[in-house]
């Protein structure tokens, strides 16, 4: 437990309130070292796994740290988790289990489904755990029916109401929300896949039918979520919205919000900053444009994520993949125009180095430190706060090509994504 709370985000009642950052951190790595060390047997194959096995599984890639000397825990422990859920069949409703056991097992396995996407987004890595093996499994109860006192009912008269995995929104909380969009990202990685393929891209009719039911399906999922969430609440993602949403409505819903955009993101751009700065063709389609409104109502959400959890305590890993993403557009933006930028540029280059510096104070990852210092000169370059002496000393501070730091983070074969090695590959 001492270990978790090191490395969950501080807050006004913190488990260890007179602890310095410095020393949480160095705590936490003592104790994660130490955690490891003990747990290691219980990964080896020949081990006989048990449920508690993939529940600490789980636990530990919540909170493996995320300096880059041990960057390959993570990976160590998704790679476990991956592998030991699917060995316990988790997925499967055992006759001898209790209801209540057979949920637990049920929503061990879809968090480790929504895990599966967000690391193959996060590590440019296809997803793997294949929809086939989902399509037919229940899906967890919501939230509120989970801690409810008392027994579970069995889920065999829902399964017969069709509740299995779709696009629809049916609860406000991780899972209900989540799940669905999981799956469509799950679909738009696999798009991508297929468009990168020296074979099977061959059929643009195809391409643009996968693409146009991934929009259908966004589609589902906005009005399922409108449904539970009020009309007027996604309207937080346009620029001059002043809603203040009731407090009813949970946080998890403005993160889930902030997702969705990011699909339109994923879906209609490049994912990688190289290309996208590079990429001419792309940049006069209709393609980026979509991509760029969507950006801007990303950077409206993060906006509204920061009043309602300005320590982004809620989700601080899951989030940065999605808001990384949705930064790129905005970054290159204000870096090819320069003091040319407009007042919008400017304006959601300034809310995502507001969110990147949040998440410096919380997560301290390497890739947050790198890209809100590349937001950080932009801005201060466009908006003539480098003096001309410094702008002789930086080497063309906004220049014609990305800076090589930049480079090590790539979404294209050959580079992991947000996983950099000591050549910026694995």
């Amino acid at each position: 437990m001492l270990c978790v709370a090191c490395f969950m985000p501080s807050d006004e009642s913190s488990t260890l309130p007179e602890s310095t950052s410095k020393e949480r951190t160095a705590l936490g790595r003592y104790l994660f070292d130490k955690l490891t060390s003990f747990l290691h047997p219980r990964t080896l194959p020949d081990a006989k796994h048990v449920f508690d096995d993939a529940l600490t599984a789980f636990i530990m890639t919540s909170i493996s740290p995320s300096e880059q000397s041990v960057e390959s825990s993570l990976h160590y422990w998704l790679a476990f988790l991956k592998f030991v859920v699917q060995e316990l069949q988790v997925y499967k409703a055992l006759s001898e289990l209790t209801e209540d056991e057979r949920e637990e097992r049920r929503r061990l396995w879809w968090a480790t489904f929504i895990i599966d996407r967000h690391v193959a987004l996060s590590f440019n890595e296809r997803p793997y755990i294949p929809d086939q093996e989902c399509q037919l499994l229940p899906i967890p109860s919501p939230d509120t029916v989970w801690v409810m006192p008392g027994r579970l009912l069995s889920t065999s008269e829902t399964l017969i109401n069709g509740n299995t995995i779709g696009y629809r929104v049916i609860s406000l909380d991780m899972l209900g929300i989540y799940l669905p969009l999981s799956k469509i990202l799950g679909e738009i990685l696999e798009h991508r896949f297929i468009c990168e393929h020296p074979t099977f891209n061959k059929n643009k009719a195809f391409l643009a039918e996968i693409k146009s039911n991934i929009l259908t399906n966004l589609g589902q999922w906005y009005e399922s979520f409108s449904l539970l969430v009020g009309r007027d609440f996604p309207t937080i993602a346009n620029p001059e919205c002043d809603l203040s949403p009731p407090p009813e409505v949970p946080k998890v819903a403005y993160y889930g919000l902030h997702m969705y955009h990011c699909m339109f993101i994923l879906l209609h751009g490049p994912m990688d900053i190289v290309r996208m700065y590079k990429d001419h063709t792309w940049q006069s389609s209709m393609d980026f444009l979509t991509a760029g409104e969507h950006a801007a109502a990303c950077a409206n959400v993060a906006r509204y994520i920061l009043r309602v959890d300005p320590r982004l305590c809620l989700m601080y890993r899951f989030f940065g993949t999605y808001f990384l993403q949705s930064t790129f557009i905005f970054l290159i933006l204000a870096q090819k125009l320069g003091r040319q930028s407009d007042e919008l540029i400017m304006r959601n280059c300034a809310i995502n180095l507001q969110v990147l510096d949040r998440f410096v104070a919380t997560t301290n990852m390497d890739y947050q430190h790198t890209f809100a210092k590349f937001i950080r000169r932009a801005l201060s370059y466009n908006m003539g706060h480098l003096s001309p002496e410094h702008d002789m000393q930086v080497d063309n501070p906004l220049s014609e090509s990305l800076d090589p730091e930049m480079l090590a983070y790539r979404w294209i074969p050959g580079y992991r994504g947000l996983h950099v090695g000591p050549s910026g590959k694995e």
